[in-house]
């Protein structure tokens, strides 16, 4: 996938496969756009939270509920 924030996936795949990992891609490459046009590109961290998506490890559930834990000890109540 051109211009992608993603490594490319791997030769091993399945057509099935192959053809999953890059719907994953160009989701998480269309986030990464939407977020950086409004001016704030995704923390290195949220975007290996995306690759562990894209490469299928982890559910796009899973991701949020990881990126809002991360955000919360981040920049919750407690931290000032």
């Amino acid at each position: 996938m051109p211009n992608s924030h993603f490594q490319p996936a791997p030769a091993s795949l399945t057509p099935d496969q192959l053809s999953a990992y890059q719907e994953r891609a160009r989701h998480a490459d269309n986030a990464v756009a939407i977020a950086s046009s409004n001016g704030t590109a995704p923390s290195p961290e949220s975007l290996a939270l995306m690759q562990r998506h894209v490469s299928g490890e982890l559910t796009i559930e899973q991701v949020i509920e990881l990126t809002d834990a991360m955000l919360r000890a981040r920049y919750g109540p407690n931290k000032a």
